[in-house]
């Protein structure tokens, strides 16, 4: 618990001197209609709160939605590669590498396009995005378990999910984790991607309409919020870590 407060008091630390910083350089650069001051933002926040509020509270369920829905389904398939022959394994995994090689702008438009303008499609978005960014490390780690500990299973005659809930998931956990917190920030800018290619409500179409209209300062604003909503699901994956792996050498190292 000290160290969760150690952390929150540094971040809000960087926060005020990242605000302090942005707020000198816009009276400095003296045109607030490209870079506006953190004051005017917090003005335009008070005039039009509930909007804003709406629209976060929008986003924010799309990034944990997608979040959740890609992170799964990213475990799941690498668990899968695992325990398929090799060559069926090759297979869908050069299926993956190509998708990942494709542009995530086109492969979000057309999702837009299958699956309509409602919050279904920017769900499926920042699923796909987290997706990509669990499933690489996740996978590697599976396969890298130590071969020692591997040829202890089969003196042990252990079955695939023994081997599975027993070696290579808890080995894999600090990794998995680290994937896990690249994926939720991944999962922000997939909802903000799906927003800005079709939607009604939301940080990304606030983002489109404000720039639309050449309001730079609500763009600003939706950007600070899209942020924040990554920040705190940063910290909650985090909290979850220090949950699940006290014994881990990096979080000791920390405590040290």
């Amino acid at each position: 618990m000290r160290r969760a407060f150690a952390d929150l008091g540094s971040w809000t630390a960087f926060a005020l001197f990242a605000l302090g910083v942005w707020e000198v350089a816009s009276r400095l650069y003296a045109a607030p209609y490209l870079l506006p001051a953190p004051s005017q933002i917090v003005r335009a926040l008070a005039e039009d709160s509930r909007l804003v509020l709406y629209y976060a509270g929008v986003t924010t369920q799309e990034t944990v939605l997608g979040f959740l829905f890609g992170s799964a389904i990213a475990l799941a398939a690498a668990m899968l590669f695992v325990w398929l022959p090799r060559f069926l394994e090759d297979f869908l995994y050069r299926i993956v590498v190509t998708l990942n090689s494709t542009p995530f702008v086109a492969l979000a438009s057309l999702i837009v396009v299958w699956f309509g303008l409602e919050i279904r499609s920017k769900v499926i978005v920042a699923g796909l995005y987290t997706f990509f960014a669990v499933l690489y490390h996740t996978h590697k780690e599976f396969i890298s378990v130590d071969p020692m500990r591997e040829h202890l299973m089969d003196i042990y005659n252990a079955t695939w999910l023994q081997r599975m809930l027993l070696l290579k998931l808890p080995s894999a956990l600090p990794i998995i984790f680290t994937s896990l917190k690249g994926g939720v920030m991944a999962a922000v800018n997939g909802a903000i991607v799906g927003e800005l290619f079709g939607a009604f409500e939301g940080l990304g179409y606030m983002i489109l309409d404000s720039r639309y209209v050449g309001n730079t300062v609500r763009v600003f604003l939706a950007a600070v919020f899209c942020t924040l909503i990554g920040w705190v699901l940063l910290g909650l994956v985090t909290v979850a870590e220090r949950l699940l792996l006290p014994w881990h050498v990096s979080l000791a190292r920390e405590r040290s």
